[in-house]
């Protein structure tokens, strides 16, 4: 009779225990879809990108004008007359 406090309290601290695993656990899961989402969203914004610079390059038939892209994004410029090397025959 002494220790009737015991296994309820045995009970409670099971409970608190349970609780407390339960909450962690969903709360990881949250962060982990969180996530997710962020990495499904910059995988579609990159395929997005992809596919349009796919079109770009697709519907861009003058030269001139890629050349000149090319130049102004990439630094390059035009070789020098003493760059050219003609290829023997």
């Amino acid at each position: 009779m002494k220790n009737d406090w015991l296994i309820p309290t045995f009970l409670v601290v099971i409970l608190v225990i349970t609780s407390a695993i339960t909450i962690t656990s969903r709360m990881w899961m949250l962060d982990v879809h969180r996530d997710l989402q962020k990495a499904e969203k910059k995988q579609s914004q990159l395929l997005d990108q992809k596919q349009a610079l796919e079109i770009e390059l697709i519907s861009r038939t003058d030269l001139n004008l890629t050349e000149r892209l090319v130049r102004e994004k990439l630094g390059m410029r035009a070789m020098r007359p003493d760059q050219w090397q003609v290829m023997p025959k």
